[in-house]
């Protein structure tokens, strides 16, 4: 009987001792979860926690704990949660946009060398095919040049603001107009090609 006793005693000792050892394991590893979130994230988390405590209690309690709960902890948590939402939000904007200087600031040598490469191949295409039949060919050839340009040095804004103007009403009349049933003659002045 004795035996027996400490055969039991021992197994669940042991069983207790492999769910100990399970336990800790499994708490490790969500601690290490948990290490591996942001700080800020983790205090989003807590507060919004603590914001559903105080909403669950201002329901439930009717004693003076869920008149807290209405004063104290909602309004507390809340504005706690919207600046920490506010901080973080505009702090990743401002992340991106320094993301994104610093990555248009300063191209590779290997980058700059490989587009003049592209642009001096596209040059010699235009300045081969203008004058042939090829000539569309060869305006493609200097955009994409001037692209290439543009997007290796940053200055693809910068064009795009004289592009964007709209015709002023003055530039519409100097458009030469088809009318039905006369032979109009251009005058050298009004012509676009001509200025």
């Amino acid at each position: 009987m004795g035996r027996a006793a400490l055969k039991a005693v021992s197994t669940i000792a042991h069983l207790l001792i492999r769910l100990g050892r399970g336990a800790a394991r499994i708490v490790g590893q969500g601690w290490r979860v948990i290490e591996a979130v942001p700080a800020a994230l983790q205090l989003f988390f807590v507060l919004g926690i603590g914001l559903l405590l105080g909403i669950a209690g201002a329901i439930a309690l009717q004693s003076s704990l869920g008149l807290i709960c209405t004063v104290v902890v909602i309004p507390v948590s809340s504005i706690a949660l919207g600046v920490l939402g506010q901080r973080w939000y505009t702090g990743l904007g401002g992340q991106s946009a320094r993301q994104i200087d610093s990555q248009t600031s300063a191209p590779t040598t290997s980058d700059l060398q490989r587009s003049v490469e592209y642009v001096d191949r596209k040059l010699t295409l235009a300045l081969t095919s203008i004058g042939t039949e090829r000539h569309q060919q060869a305006l493609i050839a200097l955009f994409q040049a001037k692209t290439a340009v543009e997007l290796t040095l940053g200055t693809e804004q910068d064009s795009a603001i004289n592009l964007d103007l709209p015709l002023a009403a003055d530039d519409h009349a100097l458009r030469p107009r088809i009318r039905m049933g006369a032979k109009s003659q251009l005058r050298e002045g009004s012509s676009l090609v001509a200025s």
